[in-house]
């Protein structure tokens, strides 16, 4: 990103609760600083080159009780009977419940054997399988990066669905300025085997959108959040200017207990359901877990809240970055991701992606994709 633009933009977000400092590569505000670079997306042939990517359940009317939404803002949503890690203990076997979409446990034996089963992979010798995994069996992927050398993933293209719950391990190094590192979902139209965030820019509904989890705030402890592209998304700006530095991923929910726990396994898990009717949001839902606990819920019936800029702020969020900036909870989160079924959901991307500071290792285990809940190992 330009540098007038990027200081102008760390000025709005300082004003906002900010931690981190203006640079030159895209001025955050946030552990991931609001990423103009959306990670180390590989352009593919044909893709022009815009800066940044250089490099390449609905409430039921049941006449009472809670709605999804109301049960995770109470914190009283409990783990649903009948998930799949409930049927499969130590999730042996899960790979091969048709629920399934893709199941990553890492015991492939060889880092080489891992990278074949995806479609574009970025290691450059900092991948590497350790013993240290959340039931002590086994292996996981350890994935290193900073130090001058900002890019480590891996990228799966994936069958089209309309519905993933995409559950999850990470492990976090402590003390490190972590800036793309965490799990991103998402969809492109058409379908590619190569990841093209495009950062800065709002998708128009046809052509992509994306979700993901990983730590964007710093402030009183490391955070987790949402960083999401969709069309409905809000700028940074006052006044969006569609010069590809007006929109970076939102942030949505603002909870200080969404703490990222480093040096310690943490098992997450979200759900996203694309919205049936494509000239609208209804029906679209978006949630996540972390260790089997409720932590957000969004649907087209609430919960209410409002924007500031491009953050979204409930009354369950008690992150300063919404708190010192109260206003009236009058609206719901418009999850329109599409407006076209053609979108759909169809990849997986695990990556790390450090641009400042020393290097620093995120490790991923048993990650799956699957059109029913998953839940935490058993």
């Amino acid at each position: 990103m330009r540098e007038s633009a990027t200081c102008v933009r760390w000025l709005v977000l300082l004003a906002l609760g900010a931690t981190s400092a203006c640079t030159d590569d895209d001025g955050g505000g946030d552990a991931t600083d609001a990423a103009g670079d959306d990670a180390m997306a590989e352009t593919p042939p044909d893709a022009t080159d815009d800066g940044p990517d250089e490099t390449p359940p609905d409430a039921t009317e049941d006449g009472g009780g809670e709605t999804p939404a109301e049960a995770f803002e109470d914190g009283t949503g409990d783990v649903p009977a009948g998930t799949l890690s409930e049927r499969y203990p130590g999730d042996l076997g899960l790979g091969g419940d048709p629920a399934v979409v893709w199941f990553e446990d890492f015991e492939e034996g060889s880092t080489a054997a891992i990278a074949a089963r995806y479609d574009q992979v970025r290691d450059d010798g900092r991948w590497s399988l350790v013993a240290d995994t959340p039931n002590g069996r086994g292996s996981a992927l350890a994935l290193r990066a900073g130090n001058g050398r900002e890019a480590v993933d891996l990228y799966k293209q994936l069958p089209d669905h309309d519905e993933w719950y995409v559950r999850w391990y990470a492990k976090y190094q402590p003390g490190v300025h972590w800036h793309h590192s965490g799990l991103w979902i998402g969809g492109y139209n058409p379908a590619t085997p190569w990841p093209n965030p495009q950062a800065g820019r709002r998708p128009e509904g046809d052509d992509r959108f994306s979700v993901a989890v990983e730590p964007v705030w710093n402030s009183p402890s490391l955070r987790f959040d949402f960083y999401n592209y969709w069309m409905r998304m809000h700028s940074w700006m006052e006044t969006p200017v569609d010069d590809g530095t007006a929109y970076y991923g939102n942030a949505l929910v603002h909870r200080n207990d969404f703490t990222v726990d480093e040096d310690s396994w943490v098992c997450l898990e979200m759900h996203v359901r694309l919205n049936p009717d494509p000239s609208s949001g209804a029906g679209a839902v978006l949630e996540v877990w972390k260790n089997d606990a409720p932590v957000a819920s969004f649907t087209d019936t609430g919960p209410l809240g409002y924007w500031i800029r491009d953050k979204f702020c409930t009354a369950a969020a008690d992150g300063r970055e919404c708190t010192d900036y109260p206003a009236p909870f009058t609206e719901v989160l418009d999850l329109q991701y599409r407006s076209t079924t053609a979108l759909r959901l169809n990849h997986f991307w695990p990556q790390n992606y450090i641009t400042e500071g020393p290097e620093g290792t995120l490790a991923f285990d048993q990650m799956v994709v699957a059109t029913a809940r998953v839940g935490c190992m058993r």
